[in-house]
């Protein structure tokens, strides 16, 4: 097996690496025997963990047998033979039972070794047979075989006085929890121990057991692992609580116990015993590897545990809630802490003062460091409490000191950033890509008169940034929004709107979001709050802004009542030129929200594009966004063309009135023609005034012609009427070739229904 720094291990053979196990893995836990066995047979390997068989496969190398020709170095990694060691490669801890065989063991065999049911020593080589050479500072003991599959269990106490809850919680802030006695040689052990705090556990029940039979009465259980405990180690008397009282003390001076309520006021010490294998770290440091934070609590120091750091780091302390951080191999103080209560350990996240140089801070700078039971996927609190990372900022207290919604940055800025530069791009000279999303809320309203559209509308653009990384982004956007102070601080496009009309428009409201795109960058196990980073890359910036604005549009009013405006409301990047920053048409979309049922339009069709605008030098990109409004005809219509039309046929019917009738066909006709009139110029203020003619206007002016015709008509009838006189006698000249009731009937029959036939072909 071969290991490199920061990487996994490797399995040569015969100088041959062999690539079909990367899986095999196992989890150590320290202070705990663990049984290797390897085997190599006819080219296959198998590999088994505490009896376990946890790989097999075949060998990839051209000399299957193992030459025994070299020197075997146990504890120490060699890069030369018998040599090139580095003491940073020394193996810490203990070794047994190292055998070689020239045989291949089988299962069975292996698991009886693993379980110490039996032993055989290797017939090649054996730890316990063959003579050794010792060098450095090893210990060398003799052990009983049950030892090595015996259970380790260790506890440690701290010696303040607490109530129960509070000592669970001070147990399980340093990856422990209460210990609980499983025989009376453990119970006499802890009593023991617990002996040399009687100073400060000075109580007659000085220590919390960590025992319980809520859960059924009488059957006391471990709180650590739910394990029942045979062999008690009750006080005379004792339990005598029954349902009431299902937890534990120790009398100091006897070690017996005593069951007590679960929630009293009496305070006690407590031992703690570790609930799983992963260790206390310690972050804040620029450490090289993740194993060089590992800490646990190791033993005592100055009446108080002390924690031992797995590379030669020992944090302990001197008394008054003074505590120091000291490098053994180094014999160096690297940094020292004062708490303001000498009960108080440096649990959570504590600000230190460095008493030496530590990477690129010199000594008497402070620095934040945390202790906690805390992995890599955990928050830490500063109390040291640990939370799921997705609970941090999540606009919910989930640590105790609330400590979880506090700096809630979501921006890392380098100290290079300038936030009036835009970010940099992938290749060189080329433009910085906004992605757009342009919402249309409602119309408010739609000037024919003055030729403008109000409206209120959301701009959405986005972008990424490079230079900086994010922290702790959740999967909803809504909750990546940024601080005013943070948005003022990165790159943002400003917006300007060519085609706003008389400079009416008020920004209602705006935000910053971020949207998560891509996954966290690698953990640095360095990091004090373990706060999930994401690089600048696996992110979108999104600014939204809330705008309401008029923006002028060009009615084209010709084919009014039925007519079809287009109008285009310009949004135009500010201060930068589309070469170094740019919309990008497959990023642009536009929404409209509000009902497409206008009461004077329906809105047909929206479509948004990018063009450019500006001189021949400085071009700006723009974002153009197209709406197509289609005018409501049919209440136009009824109010307008119905009228008139039948006007023309109250003016028509006029011609049908008997001759003599004067007064009659004269005020029908003139008083159609005013009401037309009336009607036309209100319906001409209603439009804007336009250089060209419309169809309307061509219309009431066929209107009003026609019903001046008629009017002319009746009066050129009242003419002849007045100069014509018949004499029944005997006619002495011809009669004349118009007489009134001809021409009231050529005009009605013939002038009026070729004049409207012609204007419908029109």
């Amino acid at each position: 097996m071969y290991n490199r720094r920061g990487q996994k291990n490797s399995l040569y053979y015969n100088y041959s690496k062999q690539y079909w196990f990367p899986n095999f893995t196992t989890q150590l836990a320290l202070h705990q025997w663990v049984h290797y066995c390897h085997v190599f047979s006819s080219g296959e390997y198998r590999a088994f963990v505490d009896g376990e068989e946890r790989v097999q496969g075949s060998l990839v190398t051209q000399v299957l047998p193992l030459p025994l020709n070299s020197s075997l170095i146990l504890g120490q990694e060699q890069d030369l033979v018998g040599g090139g060691f580095d003491i940073t490669q020394i193996f810490h801890g203990y070794i047994a039972q190292v055998n070689i065989w020239n045989k291949s063991l089988t299962q069975k065999e292996v698991e009886d070794m693993s379980a110490c049911r039996h032993y055989d020593v290797g017939n090649v080589f054996s730890t316990d047979m063959d003579e050794l050479e010792v060098f450095g500072a090893v210990l060398v003991e003799t052990v009983q075989l049950h030892t090595f599959c015996e259970k380790t269990v260790k506890f440690v106490i701290f010696p303040e006085p607490r109530d129960l809850e509070t000592s669970k919680l001070m147990c399980q802030r340093v990856g422990h929890v209460i210990y609980g006695p499983g025989t009376v040689k453990e119970n006499t052990n802890l009593h023991n121990v617990s002996l040399q705090f009687v100073h400060t556990c000075a109580a007659n029940y000085h220590l919390w057991i960590g025992l319980t039979d809520e859960k059924e009465e009488g059957t006391w259980r471990k709180i650590s692992d739910n394990e029942t405990v045979e062999e008690l180690s009750f006080d005379t008397g004792q339990p005598n609580g029954k349902t009431d009282e299902n937890c534990l003390y120790m009398a100091q001076g006897s070690g017996l116990w005593l069951d007590v309520y679960c929630h009293t006021d009496w305070l006690a010490c407590v031992p703690c015993t570790k609930q799983h294998d992963s260790p206390l770290r310690l972050r804040g440091l620029c450490l090289r590897r993740k194993e060089e934070t590992y800490y646990e609590v190791l033993g005592y120091r100055n009446s108080k545990p002390y924690f031992h750091g797995f590379y030669g780091f020992m944090l302990y302390t001197v008394g008054d809630g003074e505590w120091l951080l000291k490098d053994i191999k180094k014999s160096t103080l690297v940094a020292s802490l004062k708490l303001t209560s000498t009960n108080s350990y440096p649990i959570g996240r504590n600000t230190w003062s460095l008493n030496s140089s530590v990477c690129t801070m010199s000594s008497g700078t402070e620095l934040e460091l945390s202790l906690s039971a805390c992995d890599d996927n955990e928050f830490t609190c500063a109390n040291g409490d640990c939370i799921p990372k997705e609970r941090r900022c999540d606009l919910n207290y989930d640590c105790s000191d609330f400590t979880d919604e506090r700096k809630c940055n979501l921006v890392l800025m380098p100290e290079s950033y300038q936030a009036e530069r835009p970010p940099d791009t992938m290749m060189t000279g080329e433009a910085v890509q906004l992605a757009s999303v342009i919402q249309i809320l409602r119309f408010m309203k739609i000037d024919d008169i003055s030729r403008t559209i109000r409206l209120e509308m959301i701009a959405d653009i986005m972008w990424k940034d490079a230079r900086l990384k994010y922290l702790n982004l959740k999967d909803i956007m809504e909750r990546n929004r940024l601080s005013a102070q943070e948005a003022s601080g990165v790159w943002r496009p400003l917006l300007e709107f060519p085609t706003l009309y008389d400079g009416n428009i008020k920004l209602h409201q705006e935000a910053t979001y971020l949207t998560k795109t891509g996954r966290p960058l690698p953990r640095d196990f360095n990091d004090v709050k373990m706060d999930t980073v994401y690089s600048g890359d696996s992110a979108t910036l999104m600014q939204k802004q809330h705008y309401i604005g008029t923006f002028a549009c060009p009615f084209d009013m010709f084919y009014y009542p039925f007519d079809t405006q287009r109008c285009s409301v310009l949004l135009q990047l500010s201060l930068v030129t589309l070469e170094v920053v740019a919309f990008i048409e497959d990023g642009a979309r536009v929404e409209y929200l509000g009902d497409k049922e206008l009461p004077s339009y329906i809105i047909a069709k929206k479509q948004v594009t990018v063009i450019q605008r500006g001189n021949n030098h400085t071009r700006h990109s723009v974002l153009s966004v197209e709406l197509e409004l289609r005018r409501r005809w049919t209440v136009i219509v009824l109010s307008v063309y119905l009228p008139t039309t039948m006007l023309l046929v109250i003016g028509y019917s006029t011609l049908f009135v008997r001759v003599d009738l004067l007064q009659v066909r004269l005020n029908v006709s003139l008083t159609t023609l005013l009401v037309l009139y009336t009607l036309s110029n209100t319906t001409s203020d209603a439009l804007p005034i336009t250089a060209y003619v419309k169809l309307i206007d061509v219309w009431f002016l066929y209107c009003i012609s026609l019903l001046f015709f008629v009017i002319l008509c009746h009066v050129v009838v009242e003419y002849l009427q007045a100069n014509f006189s018949v004499i029944k006698v005997r006619p002495v000249y011809a009669p004349p070739k118009f007489t009134p009731h001809s021409i009231l009937r050529f005009t009605r029959a013939v002038v009026v229904p070729v004049v409207v036939v012609s204007r419908m072909k029109v």
